[in-house]
């Protein structure tokens, strides 16, 4: 039974990891450039070379409050407006690296897009890396969401103008 309970908290404590979305961009030896999101995908020769093109924050699993919070006493008009302030700034922020984000993803895709293009490359001469062309439909999935997202953001920036 005790043995059972460590194996159980183990487990809950590996779910709680963190997990990052960096990708970075590299050139191999032939001048031909991928993404990854996995540095020990890069090979040891080219590491030294690759550049970060995303950078995204850890994300980690928000323990559930045990006992719910006591109600706030009820906000000033001066504290209303300081915190509509800070909450005008940091949707300003969001909305600036959400347009990074999409701005990143838009790029990889019209390179590889441009790299399968028979009117820019008709030899065939280059190669797109299959991990690149996953990448590339990943982030085509995401797209929309994301800027649904900034749109989101940026009217409810409208609403605090």
């Amino acid at each position: 039974m005790r043995r059972c309970a460590i194996v159980a908290m183990a487990l809950l404590m590996l779910i709680a990891a963190d997990s990052r979305a960096d990708i970075y961009k590299w050139e191999d030896e032939t001048g031909a450039i991928h993404f990854t999101d996995d540095l020990s995908n890069i090979p040891s020769g080219s590491r030294g070379k690759a550049t970060m093109v995303i950078r995204e924050a850890p994300r980690t699993a928000e323990p559930l409050p045990s006992v719910p919070p006591p109600p706030a006493p009820a906000p000033s008009p001066k504290d209303e407006a300081a915190e509509a302030a800070m909450g005008k700034e940091a949707l300003a922020s969001q909305a600036e690296q959400l347009k990074a984000k999409i701005a990143a993803k838009e790029k990889l895709i019209r390179f590889v897009e441009d790299r399968q293009n028979l009117a820019l490359n008709p030899d065939r001469r280059r190669v797109i890396d299959p991990g690149d062309l996953e990448l590339v439909r990943k982030y085509q999935a995401e797209l929309p969401e994301d800027r649904q997202m900034l749109q989101d953001l940026e009217s409810r920036l409208e609403l605090l103008k």
